[in-house]
């Protein structure tokens, strides 16, 4: 089963021994490489390579939104000064005042503006078990997460299913065709000598047929893009195939149908190579979408 690399997941929980509500988001879309951007609270700042390894663990490509925030508000976790911050801040104002003889006085209201002087009272941010409750959280929206992109890699499996199907029956078309083309083109040539008032010797006249035949011959072709088709769409149900794995056999799907349409020297069968490089194109297109 394939995966699509669109998607989102969500998930929130209230970690009760620190009465903090977390809420974990993370967002996908297709990317070439696993590109991840992670937005975190200032409690985890520390912990950015450890929640970078989660989603590496989880994810092979894909460009990667994840957000991490920590309500403490809403369960009422209390606020304290961090007074040796306080401290120290005063301290400059002192030191600036004095060293360059500034004016002014420092109020209460400049005082709570200064960066990290109200702190909450839960400190266990960044202790193993605060971090673990968190990474459960993370894992959680990671599973919302793989559930959307299964359901979309499901209908999008289905679709790429019809687009080879299509495929097939042009193939199969081509092939029913080859044999009155070949008939056409020995009655063509003994219509051009007959004007031409040409006796040709019956056994040249095989020999004959039997070059164009050769030169005209596609059914190697048709029998490689039939099975590169079923090994497409064998590879759309198997556990963990990856969308570089479909472009690749897509490649060679494109190799064929060009190899084709260059030998076809018929306006029937230059129609249907051109419309199956055409659905080519629509899988590929539709397999960069796939992890």
């Amino acid at each position: 089963m394939i995966m699509s690399m669109t998607g989102c997941g969500r998930a929130e929980r209230v970690l009760a021994p620190w009465r903090t509500k977390v809420v974990v988001e993370v967002r996908t879309v297709n990317h070439k490489f696993l590109d991840v951007s992670v937005r975190l609270p200032t409690q985890l700042s520390a912990l950015e390579s450890e929640i970078r390894e989660v989603v590496r663990n989880r994810l092979r490509r894909g460009y990667v939104q994840l957000s991490v925030a920590l309500d403490q508000s809403a369960t009422g976790a209390a606020l304290m000064l961090d007074r040796e911050l306080v401290r120290d801040y005063l301290a400059l104002a002192g030191e600036l005042q004095t060293r360059y003889r500034l004016a002014g006085k420092v109020d209460v209201n400049a005082v709570l503006q200064f960066p990290g002087i109200v702190k909450t009272t839960r400190q266990e941010s960044v202790k193993p078990r605060f971090w673990a409750a968190v990474k459960k959280v993370i894992e959680d929206a990671f599973f919302d997460l793989s559930r959307m992109r299964a359901q979309e890699g499901q209908a999008l499996a289905r679709d790429l299913r019809q687009t080879a199907a299509k495929i097939v029956r042009a193939v199969r078309l081509i092939e029913k065709r080859v044999p009155r083309r070949l008939a056409e083109r020995r009655k063509n040539l003994l219509t051009q000598m007959k004007a031409l008032g040409v006796n040709a010797d019956p056994k040249r006249l095989i020999e004959e047929v039997a070059f164009i035949s050769e030169r005209l011959d596609i059914h190697e072709e048709c029998v490689r893009l039939m099975s590169h088709c079923k090994l497409f769409s064998d590879a759309l149900g198997e556990p963990g195939t990856s969308g570089k794995k479909l472009d690749f056999i897509l490649q060679e799907m494109l190799r064929e149908a060009d190899t084709l349409a260059a030998k076809a020297r018929d306006a029937f069968i230059s129609h249907r190579a051109i419309s199956i490089k055409e659905e080519i194109e629509k899988l590929k297109e539709q397999v960069r979408n796939v992890e």
